[in-house]
């Protein structure tokens, strides 16, 4: 998996502000901290906050752009020729409803590796094919290399169209057997995260990626064609990249742990080891995002049976105090406190309005 963070900073001079945000504060003495350094810790953690929003931002832009390229072939793709669909007969393979068709060279017993390079064609729907069928395989075909330099642009793990007649062109390649569902994909969470109200993309909520990647969002953007919707491009992000490159520009000094979580205080990333493996685990064992930094008060509050904490406690209580100063802070401010021994610092990001904190010992 390719790297968010620095793919993001090579065009951009953020590395560079960081830097110089970061040798400004470190020369002055540690004493006259809260004093002397607020502004520089202040500016250090909005920039990592923001530089999660400009990820997101970015790849918001790329999922309607490969919506408006659906929206141009759909326009322009005539329907199959007889050629064409009897081409598209001899290479599928159905397991229940869920149906492949071949898109590598070779034969169609010879399938290619998890995350090849190639693209999957599905269709949900069984394997009485109509007219649509094929015409919206031959708009899959045209729409490869798009999705191929899609996904070479930001390798966050994979790049979709679902049609609303549960069709899908996923890349890159997903084999068969993990492609099953019983599920209409209409009716999955990245297909109804969609903002089909203001026509806009829509984010999911942090989840836990069931083939190994770690926490992922997914951004999905529906496709209109005039009135008719067409269907819903989304992409994934994987949030373990993401989240160590950015908390490492925030872990200054011995002792000193950084980390996000969401508004609820479920965890998305942490910079200390033991912490992180933690997350893994625990998230792990219940195949689904379940660890939050909060109390078991704050946990009941949640009011969900997943929900687990963390048995680090004074993270726990740390974000307590965080969630509960929110209210009285404003979106743009940094928050500012001592817990524990700690000095806090936390800024929200703009667009999934996550904390992005910093727990420095004094």
């Amino acid at each position: 998996m390719n790297n968010i963070f620095s793919r993001r900073t090579d065009r951009t001079s953020t590395p560079w502000v960081l830097a110089a945000v970061l040798a400004l504060a470190v020369t002055i003495p540690m004493p006259a901290f809260a004093a002397d350094c607020a502004k520089p810790w202040d500016a250090l953690t909005r920039l990592a906050a923001a530089q999660i929003d400009r990820v997101f931002g970015d790849v918001a832009a790329s999922t309607r752009a490969l919506a408006g390229e659906y929206v141009a072939l759909s326009d322009s793709v005539p329907p199959a020729t007889q050629a064409e669909r009897s081409a598209w007969m001899k290479i599928y393979r159905a397991k229940g409803k869920t149906v492949g068709f071949q898109t590598w060279p070779g034969d169609l017993n010879s399938p290619p590796s998890f995350q090849a390079p190639y693209p999957s064609f599905y269709d949900y729907r069984g394997t009485v094919f109509t007219d649509d069928t094929f015409r919206q395989l031959e708009i899959f075909k045209r729409l490869t290399p798009v999705f191929r330099a899609a996904y070479r642009s930001f390798g966050f793990s994979w790049v979709y169209v679902t049609t609303a007649q549960g069709r899908m062109m996923i890349y890159p390649y997903l084999p068969l057997n993990e492609a099953v569902n019983n599920v209409e994909p209409t009716q999955q969470v990245y297909y109804t995260s969609a903002d089909f109200k203001n026509r806009d993309v829509g984010w999911t909520l942090p989840y836990l990626d069931l083939v190994g990647a770690g926490m992922m969002i997914t951004v999905s953007d529906p496709v209109y064609k005039g009135d008719t919707l067409l269907g819903v491009v989304s992409r994934d992000i994987t949030l373990k990249q993401l989240s160590s490159e950015v908390l490492n520009h925030l872990v200054v000094g011995e002792g000193a742990v950084a980390f996000i979580v969401d508004r609820s205080g479920l965890v998305i990333g942490v910079s200390d080891p033991s912490l992180s493996r933690e997350l893994d685990i625990v998230n792990s064992k219940a195949s689904a995002a379940v660890l939050h930094y909060r109390t078991e008060k704050g946990l009941k509050q949640l009011g969900s049976n997943l929900a687990m904490a963390s048995t680090t406690t004074w993270i726990n209580q740390l974000t307590e105090e965080l969630i509960a100063r929110e209210a009285n802070t404003s979106a743009s401010s940094v928050i500012r406190f001592v817990q524990g021994g700690r000095e806090v610092l936390a800024a929200r990001t703009a667009r999934t309005g996550w904390y992005v904190v910093s727990a420095i010992p004094q």
